[in-house]
């Protein structure tokens, strides 16, 4: 039967397979396609849902353009990383392949150094940054800079190589951390912007924005990694003609591809700052909210428009939620996780939960694992802010 599948079928490459790329992985089956997986963790849940995983680093351009060389694979479809949606522009584009962004603009816009020169160019409210190749450099900087600054590694994600520095000492610190963890032996240094992080999601179609969400991010646990986030943003309303002119004039600009387009922000007195853009569906099951928020068939439509399908037609049906979210919950420590209770005020809202750790497994990364993700729905707006502002410290959780 596969054999028959795999003869008949167009052969679709996923990259990666953890829980974040499920719905990607499942929706592709579901639309008709033969799924080929890849990854060099052969063990996540997401390989299982696939008609055939081939092992490969996803980050490894040439792999994995060999791989759909030597595998008949008709199109790629990227992962919920950056290293992915390079990795699927660059294949697509020595393929000849539709539905993905020149890698060169691919580059410019997961590459930080790159995209903040980009904003600079273009007048993008956004913090001014300066990128170092050697750490020396860096290191002098900081010795005249005015503080807070945060240094960043260049080419990473999901709060890796990030810190805060308020002086000197700090900063030597937050230095040779980015620079440590940087693939490419890159980092950067901004101003530190105190306000409101916030993100905006948008689907362009025909260079224009068709359907955007809006949340606010919530960094609890680790000040680097978003925790949780509420849907909509507060105060959209007031920045969103603006964000929307942002990406529609990035999109014409550089003469992008239809598809996803996020931007992440700082607000502060009302002016959102640019900080990060992203192409690629998110970590956390992000689309799944994001569906239910706008009744928009977000999976779909990133599926179709990556394999160069038209999507101009694709329908907008009706939201079934008004306010929702996510929430990723730590352990306090590490160690062997007994039990987790959550407070009843929020469980009652929750109507999804994925175990990423169940009870009697480990927890070896306190700051960066979750137990459990719960998502959640409310039809009070303010009573969804004050639960989830508290839930962290609010659930009870044990430890061995």
């Amino acid at each position: 039967m596969i054999e028959q599948r795999r003869v008949t079928m167009k052969k679709v490459l996923i990259l990666n397979g953890s829980f974040c790329e499920v719905p990607i992985i499942k929706k592709a089956k579901e639309l008709g396609y033969y799924v080929v997986t890849t990854g060099n963790m052969p063990n996540l849940v997401g390989h299982q849902y696939a008609d055939e995983y081939i092992p490969a680093d996803y980050s490894d351009k040439e792999a994995i353009l060999k791989i759909c060389q030597e595998n008949d694979i008709w199109r790629i479809i990227s992962c919920a990383n950056d290293f992915g949606v390079l990795t699927s522009a660059y294949v697509a584009e020595k393929m000849g392949w539709p539905g993905h962004d020149t890698y060169e603009n691919a580059m410019i816009m997961h590459h930080k150094d790159l995209f903040k020169k980009y904003c600079i160019e273009k007048d993008i409210p956004s913090p001014r940054s300066l990128s170092f190749t050697k750490k020396e450099e860096a290191l002098n900087y900081a010795k005249e800079c005015e503080y807070p600054i945060i240094v960043k590694a260049n080419d990473l994600t999901g709060g890796k190589g990030i810190l805060r520095a308020d002086n000197v000492e700090e900063a030597v610190e937050a230095i040779e951390n980015a620079y440590n963890k940087s693939r490419d032996k890159k980092i950067i240094v901004e101003p530190y912007i105190i306000g409101k992080q916030q993100s905006f999601t948008a689907f362009v179609i025909d260079r224009k924005v068709k359907v955007y969400t809006s949340n606010n991010c919530l960094s609890i646990v680790n000040p680097y990694l978003i925790q949780a986030e509420t849907l909509p943003a507060e105060g959209i309303d007031q920045i969103k003609g603006q964000l929307i002119s942002i990406i529609e004039s990035i999109v014409e600009d550089l003469d992008l591809k239809d598809g996803i387009l996020c931007l992440q922000y700082i607000v502060r007195d009302g002016q959102p700052y640019i900080i990060e853009m992203m192409r690629r569906c998110f970590g956390n099951q992000f689309l799944t909210l994001s569906e239910m928020f706008t009744g928009f068939p977000w999976h779909e439509a990133y599926i179709r428009n990556a394999l160069g399908e038209s999507i101009s037609d694709i329908p907008i049906g009706e939201p079934e939620l008004k306010y929702c979210g996510h929430f990723g919950v730590f352990a306090p420590r590490n160690g062997k996780v007994v039990s987790y209770k959550i407070p009843e005020d929020v469980e009652s809202h929750v109507f999804k939960r994925i175990e990423m750790v169940q009870p009697g497994g480990t927890i070896d990364d306190y700051m960066n694992q979750r137990i459990v993700y719960l998502y959640y729905k409310y039809d009070n707006y303010e009573e969804m802010l004050s639960a989830i502002a508290t839930l962290q410290d609010r659930i009870e959780i044990e430890m061995e």
